[in-house]
């Protein structure tokens, strides 16, 4: 509704330009002629306050020809000296090892300063927050705070400092923000950035499934339809622009969530006969989607496919009870068939309920068993 406002507005403005028959060339020149021109005592006010800039001298000139010519240029150098200015007052000569060595035992540490006076922040994590302490120069605690870890999962991996702690001014130069990135395991990549003295934080996370050093998955930050603050806005910028974070469906995400679990209840799977955890499958996960698309198997309580997804080699069931998907069998796909085992073939034996799983292996045969019913494994 916003945008379609904004639109009528954009179309009603431009509506008198299209009822004028001056051309537009005479039109802008006309438009040109009219602004002001200035006179001595303006241009000579402006010369002497650009010859000996500051802020007081900009605050004079602006006050007295708000409409100038030389306003824009004035309102610039003004915003050059505060700039400096802050700078100076919250720019800290600390090192960064030395603030390493103040702070002690803790994880990171860097200097930082508020209204010309020099501290230290350090930052230390247990498993619900990150503990920042505001330090004096020489180490002696002044305050301690308290930033929330953000996780999306029930018991997340261990914290592990991602980017060192630094002051930034990410928005604009006269507000510094200390700006730090954490890892939850391997799932969990977080940036953060953080205003000690209003103790106000901002972090984006992106969570998925670690390939080696990257992360295949998703940020709910980056949803589109969002109304973000610019501190975040600023932080998915830099999520996106991170190569080791990989954007990935909903879809491919969920299929990598099922496959994950799988694999970690049933370490060892093909290697003795076991029981067999089947997993319960999102319906709007891509490995249902192939399912869907792919070659059934038909049995007495389920029907079956056998397909390749996401690099691995899987059986999808589907029971015929409630319609429930289940991840029945996940293998990494076979990459050398002289080698290694292919899974080339299922179908249910005689007792329909038993889906045989047959391989190659070179120019060998051999089968599995693997019951629906009870989810056990003979091999």
């Amino acid at each position: 509704m916003l945008s379609r406002f904004v639109k009528i507005l954009a179309v009603a403005a431009l509506l008198p330009l299209f009822s004028q028959t001056v051309p537009a060339q005479t039109a802008a020149s006309a438009q040109a002629k009219s602004q002001p021109t200035p006179n001595k005592a303006e241009t000579t006010l402006y010369q002497k306050t650009i010859a000996k800039p500051s802020v007081k001298a900009a605050d004079k000139f602006l006050k007295k020809y708000p409409e100038s010519v030389y306003a824009q240029k004035v309102h610039n150098l003004k915003d050059s000296l505060l700039t400096v200015a802050f700078n100076g007052q919250n720019i800290s000569h600390i090192s960064k090892e030395e603030a390493l060595q103040k702070a002690g035992s803790n994880i990171d540490a860097v200097g930082w300063k508020k209204d010309g006076t020099e501290h230290i922040v350090s930052i230390s994590a247990v498993p619900q927050n990150i503990t920042v302490k505001i330090l004096s120069p020489t180490g002696a605690p002044e305050a301690t705070k308290n930033i929330p870890v953000y996780t999306l999962q029930d018991n997340p991996g261990p914290f592990e400092l991602a980017l060192p702690v630094e002051v930034i001014s990410p928005l604009g130069p006269r507000r510094n923000y200390l700006h730090f990135a954490y890892r939850n395991g391997a799932e969990e990549y977080v940036e953060v950035l953080y205003l000690p003295e209003e103790d106000i934080v901002h972090q984006a996370i992106f969570y998925g499934n670690p390939v080696g050093k990257q992360i295949e998955g998703q940020s709910p930050e980056m949803m589109e339809g969002l109304l973000l603050a610019p501190e975040v806005s600023w932080l998915v910028g830099r999520l996106k622009d991170n190569p080791s974070l990989i954007p990935i469906s909903n879809a491919d995400y969920l299929t990598d969530a099922a496959i994950r679990w799988w694999l970690e209840k049933n370490p060892g799977a093909g290697s003795r006969s076991a029981r067999i955890s089947f997993g319960r499958l999102d319906p709007e996960s891509s490995v249902v989607q192939a399912y869907n698309r792919a070659a059934k198997e038909k049995g007495k309580n389920c029907n079956a496919a056998l397909f390749n997804i996401r690099g691995y080699t899987v059986v999808c069931v589907r029971s015929r009870t409630d319609g429930e998907y289940s991840l029945a069998w996940c293998e990494p796909v076979c990459r050398n068939k002289n080698r290694d085992k292919l899974l080339n073939t299922i179908y249910f034996d005689t007792d329909g309920v038993t889906l045989i799983l047959f391989y190659y292996k070179g120019k060998t045969t051999f089968k599995y068993r693997l019951s629906t019913a009870s989810h056990t494994l003979r091999i």
